[in-house]
């Protein structure tokens, strides 16, 4: 679990440093403060090697990126679109204390060094991307960007990306993680196969529990296919919807309760975390996510525009003890750099005393 991240030129952020993480976290603050970019840059941290995350983060935003079109996309991920700046993205972990530093960096090939230019042929090789020709297709690179991850000040590991064919990973440098957009809904064949694992796991009791919440009715849930497509059916004192018909909020709740089911010890990004859920229900909500987050060893990280999402947090929270939730605002400063400022119980409680009116309309 993470304690505290630094981002430095990318995207919004110059230099913002962020501490005191919890195991849940709400992040808020007014329009174009950065507050999904930070997600992305913690998300990009948890896959530091696998440099193909770039074209997932941007698709979740909605944009296309042409392969020959590369190195004018990847300029949007640097703070002010100055791809000459280095990322750096730098964490401490809860447990072991340890400090790793991930570092972007873009290169043009007709300036470099030998030495750096060999070593992106050999990955060629050692891949088998480019065989004899590796020579060859280096010639033919203009730019390209250098993933560079370092561990505790210890020797360093990098991967190169310089065009859509040339994508790959390093698992052992991940850790599983899950970025949830705005936008977007898992399609037929991912919800089919987390129910199935709920099945073997024998968790599914654990996910009506939770969509009890919007539908106190729900008796069970079964994977079904009367059309040909599995999907979820959900029985409602005998009677039987799909799960998808039940509207927005169930959709929403679902998905959030069976990717944390299916995905224990990881860490969750969730954009804008109050789309489709009432005011009503949204501290049943977060006491739900705040409850498997625990019992699943899983760190959540949400955004929010909704003075109505802070205050259920709040309401969810406060009497948790160990207290393991986190509020940060992001706050634009007058000479247009961004900081974070965080709230723990004692903060929250200070807060909470002028009804947050501050936090979203300040």
């Amino acid at each position: 679990m993470y304690k505290s991240f630094r981002v430095k030129n990318f995207r919004c952020f110059k230099d913002l440093q962020i501490n005191d993480l919890g195991r849940v976290n709400l992040i808020a603050g007014k329009n174009n403060t950065g507050k999904t970019a930070l997600m992305e840059a913690m998300y990009i941290f948890t896959k530091p090697l696998t440099p193909g995350v770039l074209y997932q983060l941007q698709e979740a935003r909605g944009l296309d990126i042409p392969s020959d079109e590369l190195p004018a996309h990847w300029k949007q991920f640097f703070y002010r679109l100055d791809s000459s700046l280095r990322i750096a993205i730098r964490s401490i972990d809860v447990k072991s204390n340890s400090c790793q530093e991930l570092t972007i960096t873009e290169h043009d090939s007709t300036r470099q060094n030998f030495h750096l230019l060999e070593n992106l042929r050999m990955d060629l090789l050692k891949y088998g991307v480019a065989g004899t020709d590796s020579r060859a297709v280096v010639g033919t690179i203009d730019r390209f960007l250098e993933f560079e991850l370092r561990s505790n000040e210890e020797e360093s590991e990098s991967v190169w990306f310089f065009a859509s064919p040339w994508i790959y990973r390093n698992r052992d440098a991940e850790q599983l993680s899950y970025f949830i957009p705005v936008q977007g809904r898992p399609g037929v064949q991912q919800v089919s196969n987390q129910f199935s694992q709920l099945e073997i796991d024998g968790t599914v009791p654990v996910l009506i529990e939770v969509l009890r919440i919007f539908a106190p009715e729900i008796d069970d849930l079964r994977l079904l296919s009367p059309d040909g497509n599995l999907v979820i059916w959900a029985d409602l004192n005998g009677i039987r919807l799909p799960l998808r018909a039940m509207g927005e909020g169930m959709n929403v709740i679902s998905n959030f309760a069976i990717t944390m089911l299916t995905n224990p010890a990881c860490v969750i990004f969730i954009d804008e975390i109050e789309n489709g859920i009432h005011h009503s229900v949204q501290c049943k909500v977060w006491q739900a996510i705040g409850k498997l987050a625990r019992e699943l060893d899983i760190q959540v990280f949400a955004t929010t525009h909704s003075l109505e999402m802070i205050r259920s947090a709040y309401e969810a929270f406060k009497d948790d003890d160990p207290y393991e939730f986190r509020y940060h605002r992001l706050d634009r400063k007058t000479d247009g750099n961004i900081e974070a400022v965080t709230y723990n119980k004692f903060g929250m409680d200070a807060v909470a005393a002028f009804d947050f009116e501050y936090e979203v309309r300040g």
